[in-house]
Formats: C-alpha cells, structure tokens, sequence
C-alpha cells in the first residue's frame, strides 16, 4: 500500500490581454478592443471514500494546470484554464513542504520538520485548492482614458501558484485492531465482517492495513487490521512506521493477544510500550484488551493461570475465539459503545479549503542588507510583472497605479529620490517620482 507521495503543483498561468483596435468599414478609427487574458486553471484536492491508496500518484512528479487563453479583438476574453482535479483516498493530508528541502519524488521522514500541515481531508467530497490559477492580463481596453485614448500596450497573465507538496494517507477507521503477528487480527475482521484479508500461520501475513464495517443491528462501525507490531516498532522495527501512521486516527483500540504463546503476559507489555512510545499519543485512546484463541487448551490453561495478573496489571479483559466466534458479539458491542463516546459530532456542511493568505497589508517597504530598498505586496507585484516597464504608456501607468495605491508616498518615507533603484521580487525598478 502507498500511502506517502510527494510532487509539484503549478497553477496555470494566466493568459495575456490583448492589444487591439476596432477597424470595421466606414469606422477607420475605432477605439481599442483588445479583450482580457482568462485565468489559469487551479490544482485541485478531493476526498474520495472509495479510494484506498495512492498508488496512481507513485510516478508523479509535477501536475500543471492549463493556462488561460489570451484575450483576442473585439473585447472578447480568453478561456479560462481547466482545473487539474485529483482525488485522493479520504484521510489524506496535505502538506507544504518548503522548497529544497527535498528532493520530489523521495518520501519525506518526518514532514513536520520542514513544512506546514495544509489540509486534513478527513470527510468524503472534501475539497482543497492547492494552487491557484494566475490572474489574465487586462487588454488595452481597459487602461483607455481621456489622456490615453489609444493605449498600445495590454498585461501578461500572471503565473500561477507554486508549492512542492507532499501526500499522507491515514485511514479512517473507527476500531483500530492491534497486535503483535499472528495474533488473529485478520481472522476477528473476517469473523466480524464481508473483509477477506489475507490469513496465515506465520508472522506478517498482513502488510497492509484492511478495513471491513461491522454492522450490529441498526449500527456499525469501521474496523481495520493493522500490520502485525514487534518490539522496537515505534523507532521504525519491521512495520512499524506504517502502522503508526494509520492507527493514529482511530477512536479505540482492540489489543489482541494470542494465549497460546509462552509468555502473554509480557506481549502484552510489548504492545502498551510501543503504543506510548509512538510519539502520537495512542496510549492515551481507549484499549479493550481481548484475550484470543481461548477455543486452544493450552491459551484456555493460560487464562486460568494469568487471569488474576492480567486483571491486576491491565484492566479487564474479553476472552474470545477469533476461529470459533466465541465471544465476538460482546466484543463487537463494547467496541461500538466506545466509538460512540468518542465520536465527534457531524459538521454540516463540507468545506472547501483554501490556501492560507498570508499577507495581511496590501504591500510593504523594507531593505535589505545591502540597503537596497523592497517593494513587497500582491498588488504591486502583479502590476510590476505583468506590465511592460521597457514601454512608455505601460511604464506610465504602472506608476500611476502605485501613486493611487499610496506606494509612492510609503518609498518617500523610506528615503527613496527620483532615479533610486527598488526591488520587487526579481524585478529591480528605476524609480520615476
């Protein structure tokens, strides 16, 4: 099972205005026409529930959504680019991994460290918009006025978002099935459920988590079989990592244990260790201990033996038989009174989750080391890259726009004179004041 993947996602780019002027019979002098760029297509995320992997996304590296189309005569826009939509199994999460800090395509080990949780797709139909499209160009018709009539210069489309992202499935399930291997995991999930997992006598039959709904009169819950765990799991031993990874969303564990083994008492101690020392706080959920393979004589003389320890050192206990089914109507009762105590109330509506603004000023002047003065903002950026500075009317108006928007008068403030020079983004900027 995949259930980590990462590459890059680019919005489409926006398409550019045009520069046009109506020339139609007996109208030799038309006015300008030229139409505005459509915006490029944005990347985005929906939960699906019947997607189990993400197994499509293994060779994926980058996904780029169309740009818009460039805006064409007669004030006629261009197309707006068509959004990438991807679906991912519901309990993905979405991270923003910070760009070389990794190399696409390379799972990361520990994601948290160099990037931000974006969105939690937990819900099915959830969606998230990863990258926007850029903005179209505006076309000459738009910057026509009394003392520009015939404007020969229109904008570009802007780019769209970038982000080099990385995918972690964590599936939802409502009982979380633990154990060590061979513990008879994959046989109760079977028993309880339509599930066919796979069933052997030897350790790590399972190496994938399996999900089957246990339905108990008007009523039912989730459960998954998890990969077998062995002690040293939660420092990565065996499966462990893929099994921490999974377990971490469920409401209540059940702790299997096989009582055929030597020493159960000490599996039992293995399984509980690792659970606190997984970092995640499992050992902090609900855990119903069932005591398994009770139908074998020498598990049935163990629970006689050990059953007075066992209660004194952990709690009380179930006795079932995975293989005969003794047992698993109570059990499958206590574990659907526990979901129910811890299941949050239903949100009403799905939301549609976007990225995160985070500016919170529509620009900004600072300097840097060197004293060269930094123009930041979305807004003077997008004039600044989108408007050819080479050409004369363009040059003008995007001055004027900055005056409107109070830029000049924050660059005055900071020192700036006619002739300084002043960086937005890449684009270093002679001043006109």
């Amino acid at each position: 099972m995949l259930d980590v993947v990462n590459f890059e996602v680019n919005g489409g780019v926006g398409g550019n205005g045009a520069v046009s002027f109506r020339r139609e019979k007996f109208i030799p002098r038309g006015g300008p026409d030229g139409g505005d760029g459509g915006r490029g297509g944005d990347i985005v995320f929906i939960a699906a529930d019947n997607m189990s992997t993400l197994q499509e996304y293994s060779n994926t590296r980058i996904i780029q959504a169309t740009n818009g189309v460039k805006g064409i005569t007669k004030q006629r826009h261009g197309a707006t680019g068509n959004d990438v939509m991807l679906y991912v199994p519901t309990g993905s999460i979405v991270w923003g991994v910070v760009s070389g800090s990794h190399q696409v395509g390379v799972p990361i080990k520990d994601v948290a460290e160099c990037g931000e949780r974006l969105a939690d797709l937990d819900e099915d139909g959830m969606v998230f918009i990863a990258a926007r499209g850029g903005r179209g160009g505006r076309g000459n018709k738009r910057f026509a006025k009394s003392t520009r009539q015939t404007p020969m210069f229109a904008q570009k489309g802007m780019i769209g978002q970038q982000r080099h992202l990385q995918i972690e499935l964590k599936l939802l399930a409502d009982v979380g099935l633990v154990g060590l291997p061979n513990a008879g995991k994959s046989t109760l999930l079977s028993m309880w459920s339509q599930a066919h997992p796979k069933i052997g006598a030897y350790e790590f039959t399972t190496l994938e988590p399996n999900l089957g709904v246990v339905y108990l009169g008007y009523d039912s819950f989730v459960a998954a079989d998890m990969p077998g765990l062995i002690e040293g799991a939660s420092q990565g031993v065996g499966l462990g990592h893929e099994f921490l990874r999974h377990i971490e969303r469920t409401k209540v564990l059940i702790h299997l244990v096989d009582m055929s083994r030597e020493d159960p008492v000490h599996d039992i101690r293995i399984i509980q260790g690792e659970l606190a020392s997984s970092g995640h706080n499992l050992d902090e959920k609900p855990v119903i201990l069932a005591l398994n393979k009770i139908d074998n004589p020498d598990a049935g003389a163990q629970v006689e033996l050990l059953e007075h320890e066992i209660r004194a050192e952990f709690g009380e206990f179930y006795q079932i038989s995975g293989q005969s089914g003794e047992g698993l109507s109570t059990l499958a009762n206590k574990a659907l009174e526990q979901v129910r105590l811890n299941t949050k109330p239903l949100t009403e509506s799905i939301p549609v989750l976007k990225p995160k603004v985070t500016e919170t000023r529509r620009f900004s002047v600072s300097s840097d080391n060197k004293g060269m003065i930094i123009l930041a903002g979305e807004t003077p950026e997008w004039w600044a890259l989108t408007l050819d500075l080479q050409q004369e009317e363009a040059r003008a108006e995007f001055f004027d726009r900055m005056k409107r928007l109070g830029v000049e008068r924050a660059l005055r403030k900071a020192g700036v004179t006619d002739g300084n020079k002043v960086k937005i983004r890449d684009l270093i900027v002679v001043w006109d004041m």
